[in-house]
């Protein structure tokens, strides 16, 4: 949806600096073109053309030379820099003129102003480029897509403020909070399982029992991620009975301590490899999401 939209405004950028230059406004297309313009050869081609209109070869010649860094085989580039270098060699004429044209032909470049303007020739005439204007469809169907990237933005901001919230409500000693992208992450700075043991030890039920009193009355859902111990030659993933048994063990003291409804609990098991030093992860969502 943004690459669209990004796309859609490209258009229209150009469209509009090439209207600017048919009706002699040189200095508002450059003011339009110009920002961004680098990495971009067809909006580095249209500025090029609008300087060599307006009677800037200097600035003609030095886009066209952005454009054959980016295209080196770019033969609208070329043609632009070739005729340059006649008019500063003398080979190609000057002369005033009295209207302003923009051309898209290869070897055709033309650069005017009234006063002190050039004109550049060629052996073939130079043909108006018909460019049209952004119709209302365009624009609506952009204004569109600019309102969707508003509300997306709008939303995203809402929801990472609802997480900072929620993250500094689930904060306690002995525990450790982390916000991603859409969940809060909570890890406790001790094992709360003896080895292998599926049940918490006397200290994990009372960490967690004190714990689960951050989450009276909250509207959350929460994912209980059990962790093993990786066994040597064993593999690193994919959990274990013990980790899904440690998940749902921990699951059941929370729910009890809290009043949340066991149904509010979710148990997973995680890569054994992740947090080895841990036996219970927390991730805690609010409803909704």
């Amino acid at each position: 949806m943004i690459e669209l939209s990004r796309a859609l405004e490209r258009e229209l950028i150009l469209a509009e600096g090439a209207d600017l230059a048919r009706r002699g406004d040189f200095e508002a297309a450059v003011a339009l073109l110009e920002p961004d313009s680098a990495g971009d050869p067809a909006r580095l081609d249209l500025l090029a053309r609008v300087h060599a209109q307006s009677g800037d070869l200097a600035a003609a010649d030095a886009a066209w030379a952005a454009v054959l860094t980016l295209q080196p085989g770019n033969s609208a580039a070329k043609a632009g820099r070739r005729v340059i270098a006649k008019v500063h060699s003398g080979r190609l004429r000057r002369r005033p003129i009295r209207r302003y044209l923009l051309t898209a032909g290869a070897a055709v470049m033309i650069g005017g102003a009234i006063a002190g303007g050039v004109v550049l020739t060629t052996r073939q005439p130079p043909q108006a480029v018909t460019v049209a204007k952004p119709d209302d469809r365009f624009r609506a169907e952009l204004d569109r897509l600019h309102r969707v990237e508003s509300r997306d933005a709008a939303a995203a901001k809402e929801r990472r403020e609802q997480l900072q919230q929620l993250a500094k409500t689930l904060a306690a000693p002995g525990a450790s909070t982390r916000i991603s992208a859409d969940a809060v992450t909570v890890s406790f700075d001790r094992s709360l399982f003896s080895p292998n043991a599926t049940e918490p030890n006397e200290a994990g039920q009372t960490t967690l029992t004190n714990w689960a009193s951050v989450l009276k009355g909250q509207s959350i859902r929460i994912t209980v991620l059990g962790h093993g111990v990786a066994v040597p030659g064993g593999p690193a993933s994919g959990g274990s009975t013990v980790s899904l048994a440690r998940a749902a063990s921990a699951a059941r003291v929370l729910a009890g301590a809290s009043g949340l409804p066991l149904t509010a609990f979710a148990v997973s098991s995680a890569d054994q490899g992740a947090n080895p030093a841990r036996t219970v992860t927390l991730e805690v969502r609010p409803t909704g999401a």
